[in-house]
């Protein structure tokens, strides 16, 4: 299991979900329902990871599947996500970590008897990019990870 403190919630990696934790006064304020959010990791599409900077705080969102068009670009969707765990700089290391593990985790829950080939995975990820469920960068990264370059 790993862990990474956010600013008012904290992310465990358990063997097969993400939790989501929400701690002290002002992580209740933030819009959720529940203390404890888990996701299961066979329903994650992708990983929205920004990095923290001097002056801005990062953070990991995880993006599941969605059907119909999306009205609001990402950005705005952030600070009222409940799947999304804000941090600061001095707490990036264990973030990357954890998406790192996450999506390995990822690739491996889709090697079953369906598995999709690479071309299959491909026009799925070009579908969610168009969609704009996942930035560019997100795309080309899983795109060199699929084709081993």
């Amino acid at each position: 299991m790993m862990q990474a403190r956010g600013v008012y919630r904290d992310l465990e990696l358990l063997p097969d979900m993400v939790r989501i934790r929400r701690r002290g006064t002002l992580g209740f304020l933030t819009p959720g329902t529940r203390v404890e959010k888990d996701i299961l990791i066979s329903k994650i599409v992708s990983i929205r990871f920004k990095k923290a900077g001097i002056l801005a705080d990062g953070y990991i969102q995880f993006i599941f599947e969605e059907k119909g068009p999306k009205d609001k670009s990402a950005e705005s969707e952030v600070g009222d996500d409940e799947n999304v765990v804000v941090f600061r700089s001095r707490q990036q290391p264990a973030f990357e970590a954890i998406r790192e593990a996450i999506e390995q985790k990822m690739t491996g829950s889709r090697s079953g008897p369906r598995q999709a080939s690479n071309f299959d995975e491909l026009v799925r990820l070009s579908e969610l990019l168009n969609r704009k469920i996942i930035t560019e960068d997100e795309f080309n990264r899983k795109k060199k990870q699929i084709l081993g370059l």
